[in-house]
């Protein structure tokens, strides 16, 4: 018993020295998961400012839909507005040349009413 007793110091320093180097394997340990996750909050960080690039680019490509979007209607405004402009016109000339065609036709009627109603006369007298 009194061997134990004499070794039990050179045991309780073993087992210190071990405990120390397991404190510090330890502590190496977490040192290195500390600066894995600085590494991965880096990475983090650079995909973050990724997906602000492309956020912005969406909104650059949203703009210019808008713009294109805004450029249809604005030719559609101006396709309508040049349609019933012209559909006007159209009207307009038509309606004026079926009055001058109707005119020149009562002329055409008129006149050919006055060259035949002499030889109709003639005709219906009796022979």
């Amino acid at each position: 018993m009194t061997d134990h007793l004499e070794t039990l110091p050179v045991r309780v320093d073993r087992i210190e020295e071990k405990l120390d180097r397991l404190a510090a394997s330890v502590d190496e340990r977490f040192e290195q998961v500390d600066r894995r996750f600085e590494q991965v909050d880096r990475r983090f960080e650079q995909v973050d400012r990724r997906f602000e690039q492309v956020d912005k680019r969406f909104d650059e490509v949203d703009k210019r839909f808008d713009e294109v979007s805004e450029a249809f209607a604005e030719q559609r405004r101006y396709t309508e507005f040049a349609f019933e402009r012209l559909h006007t016109i159209i009207s307009t000339d038509i309606d004026r040349l079926r009055v001058a065609t109707l005119n020149e036709f009562q002329l055409v009627h008129q006149k050919l009413d006055r060259l035949l109603a002499p030889r109709q006369r003639r005709s219906s007298k009796p022979r």
